[in-house]
C-alpha cells in the first residue's frame, strides 16, 4: 500500500491593516492538513519578522485529512516600534512539502493620534414653527490623544442660502476615548416651513477630517389653527333678579390665522342648558385675542348654584380648549332694617309714639311690600306694617300715660315670600337708632 504524503499547509493569515501602537490586534493564523495522512500534534508559532520577536505559540494536538484549524494570537503593540511590521505565522510540522508551511501578512503601527470625532447628533424629527427644539450634538475623543486645548463645537442650519449658526459651544479638553454632549436650542420662530438639514461639526484640528462633522434632518411644519375658550370670569354671588356680566376671551393659539367669523355661547348648566346669548367674532389673528361680555339677566332664574358655560364654535383640530365654566350663585333678595324714625306727640294727659321704618334690600336699594313686626316696651304690645313702594311703614303706640317719659320699639322679624331677613345688615345711617330698635321720649 502507497500512502499519500503528509502535508500540512498554513492557508492564511489576517490582521489589521493598521493599529496604534500601544494597543492590542488579533493576528488570526489558519492551517489546513492538504495531505494524504492525519497527522499529530504540532506547533503553530507567530513571529515579527521586521522586529525578529517571536509574538507566541500555540499548540495543536492535530489534525485529521482534508480538515482545517485556526490559532488567534493578540499581538501586544506596546514599545513595538512604529512602521510596517510583516508577521510570520509557521506550522512546526515537518511533511512533505516545506514551501507552505507558513504565512506572512504587514501590519503598519501608527502612532496615537489626535482625532475626535462628531460621533451623534439627536434631534426631534419635526418641530412646530414657533417652539424651540432641543439639538444634542456628542462628541467623542476616538484617537488615543487626549485633547488638552479648548475648541468649539457649531451647530448650523445649512438649508438656508450660505447656512445659519444656530449656537456655538465650548468643549475646554477631552480626555483620550471620553466623549460629551453639548445641547443647543433652536427657536424655529423665524423659520422656513419645510425640511431643514442641521449641521453640527467642531473645529478642532486633528488627523481625521472625515469624522468632525454630522447631520440631521428636522422638519419644520405650521400648526393649523386652534381657537381656545382661554378664560371666563363672573361675580361669584349674585342676587335673583341682578343681569350679571360674563366676560368671556378666546384665544387663537394656532399657527394659522382664522379669516371667517365665528360664535361664542354661553349656556347655563351645561351644553344643552339654557342659552344665555351668542356673542360672535369676526375673525383672529394667529396668537390674537378678543372678549366677549354677555350680560346674564337672573330674572325668573332658580335660585341656588348655576354652572355658566362658554364655548367657542369654530370647528379645529383640537376640541380641548373649545369650553371653559365658572360657577355663579343666584342667591334670594334680601332685606334688612335702612332706617328708624321716631317722633311723639302730646295730647291732653296721654301722649303717642310713631315709628317710621325704612327697608333697604341688599344694595340699600327701598324695598316695598315687606311685613314688618316689632314689639314695643314697656309692655308687650305687638305692632306691624308693610312697606310701600318707598320702603316705609308706620307703627304708632297710642294713649300713653303722661307719667311714662319714653317708650321704645324693636324690630322682632320682617317677611315677604321669597326673600330673607337680614337682621346683621340692619344699619340706621343718622344715627338715631342702632338699627334694631328706637327710642322715642316725650317731651
Amino acid at each position: 500500500t502507497v500512502q499519500p504524503p503528509a502535508d500540512l499547509a498554513v492557508t492564511s493569515v489576517s490582521a489589521p491593516t493598521d493599529v496604534t501602537v500601544g494597543s492590542a490586534a488579533a493576528v488570526v493564523v489558519s492551517v489546513q492538513n492538504v495531505g494524504g495522512q492525519h497527522v499529530g500534534g504540532f506547533n503553530i508559532v507567530l513571529t515579527d519578522a521586521t522586529a525578529g520577536v517571536a509574538i507566541g505559540t500555540q499548540a495543536i494536538p492535530g489534525l485529521a485529512m482534508g480538515y482545517n484549524t485556526t490559532a488567534t494570537f493578540n499581538w501586544n503593540t506596546t514599545n513595538v516600534a512604529l512602521g510596517s511590521h510583516t508577521l510570520v505565522a509557521t506550522q512546526t510540522l515537518s511533511d512533505a512539502n516545506a514551501a507552505n508551511n507558513q504565512g506572512s501578512t504587514t501590519v503598519s503601527v501608527n502612532p496615537i493620534s489626535t482625532d475626535v470625532a462628531v460621533s451623534a447628533i439627536s434631534a426631534p424629527a419635526s418641530v412646530t414653527r414657533g417652539s424651540t427644539a432641543t439639538i444634542g450634538v456628542t462628541i467623542q475623543n476616538s484617537g488615543g490623544q487626549a485633547v488638552s486645548n479648548s475648541f468649539d463645537v457649531v451647530l448650523t442650519d445649512a438649508t438656508t442660502g450660505g447656512g445659519v449658526t444656530i449656537g456655538t459651544q465650548t468643549v475646554t479638553s477631552l480626555a483620550a476615548n471620553a466623549s460629551v454632549i453639548r445641547s443647543f436650542s433652536w427657536s424655529t420662530a423665524n423659520a422656513t416651513v419645510g425640511s431643514h438639514t442641521l449641521v453640527a461639526s467642531h473645529t478642532l484640528t486633528d488627523q481625521n477630517a472625515a469624522n468632525n462633522q454630522r447631520s440631521t434632518t428636522v422638519t419644520v411644519v405650521i400648526t393649523p389653527a386652534d381657537v381656545a375658550l382661554a378664560s371666563i370670569s363672573a361675580p361669584g354671588q349674585v342676587t335673583i333678579g341682578d343681569t350679571v356680566p360674563v366676560v368671556v376671551t378666546v384665544q387663537n393659539v394656532g399657527g394659522q390665522d382664522v379669516t371667517t367669523n365665528f360664535d361664542v355661547a354661553l349656556t347655563d348648566g351645561g351644553a344643552s342648558g339654557p342659552v344665555v346669548g351668542t356673542l360672535t367674532v369676526a375673525g383672529l389673528a394667529a396668537g390674537a385675542s378678543a372678549t366677549r361680555t354677555f350680560n346674564w339677566s337672573t330674572a325668573g332664574v332658580t335660585i341656588g348654584s348655576h354652572t355658566l358655560i362658554a364655548t367657542q364654535k369654530f370647528v379645529d383640530n383640537n376640541s380641548s380648549n373649545n369650553a371653559r365654566a365658572i360657577g355663579i350663585a343666584v342667591n334670594p333678595p334680601s332685606m334688612h332694617v335702612g332706617n328708624l324714625d321716631g317722633v311723639a306727640a302730646t295730647t291732653g294727659d296721654v301722649w303717642s309714639a310713631t315709628v317710621t321704618i325704612t327697608v333697604h334690600d341688599a344694595k340699600h336699594g327701598p324695598f316695598g311690600g315687606v311685613t314688618v313686626s316689632g314689639s314695643w316696651y314697656p309692655g308687650s304690645s305687638v305692632s306691624q306694617c308693610v312697606t310701600s313702594e318707598t320702603g316705609t311703614c308706620t307703627v304708632v303706640l297710642s294713649s300713653i300715660p303722661i307719667a311714662t317719659r319714653m317708650v321704645s320699639f324693636s324690630v322682632s322679624g320682617m317677611t315677604l315670600t321669597g326673600a330673607v331677613y337680614k337682621p346683621a345688615a340692619n344699619h340706621d345711617p343718622d344715627g338715631s337708632s342702632n338699627g334694631y330698635s328706637i327710642t322715642v321720649k316725650r317731651f
